[in-house]
């Protein structure tokens, strides 16, 4: 691939745009994924007014939102480092990072005090973005031994 001082003003504007476009190709992927979600997954059942509050699932407390958890930000970091003209894997890296901090700080650092389950959901994203950086770098390897 050309260095960026050696393409053409057009092939410079497209390069541009795109490097404009993986932050917003993470987002709506998110969006996209949390949407489908709303979809698929079960919707708690409306309740009259004086009942007895039904205990959520384990299933659903445990499994779902771990796997929500790592979908996302495995979504975040692929759709947004696929998204860059050049550099995938140190995109997949930043953008790793940066899913792993807001969850750090959505998880943990809100709830310093409330115990594990905190804990295991920031670790769980953590995991999810760690793994699809990992992916996008097996992949840019895997192609650049093809070319």
């Amino acid at each position: 691939m050309k260095s960026f001082s050696e393409l053409t003003g057009k092939e410079k504007s497209t390069e541009l745009l795109r490097w404009i476009c993986v932050p917003a190709a993470a987002v709506l992927g998110v969006l996209a994924l949390r949407i489908i979600a709303g979809f698929v997954m079960p919707r708690v059942p409306a309740q009259l007014s004086g009942s007895a509050a039904l205990p959520g699932s384990d299933f659903r407390r445990l499994f779902l939102h771990s796997v929500s958890g790592i979908l996302t930000a495995a979504v975040f970091v692929i759709a947004g480092a696929k998204t860059a003209p050049r550099r995938r894997l140190a995109i997949a890296i930043v953008l790793a990072g940066l899913w792993s901090l807001s969850a750090l700080s959505s998880h943990v650092l809100v709830h310093l005090s409330q115990g594990t389950p905190h804990y295991t959901h920031f670790v769980v994203e953590a995991v999810g973005a760690a793994g699809a950086a990992v992916a996008i770098g097996y992949s840019e390897k895997s192609k650049g031994q093809r070319q």
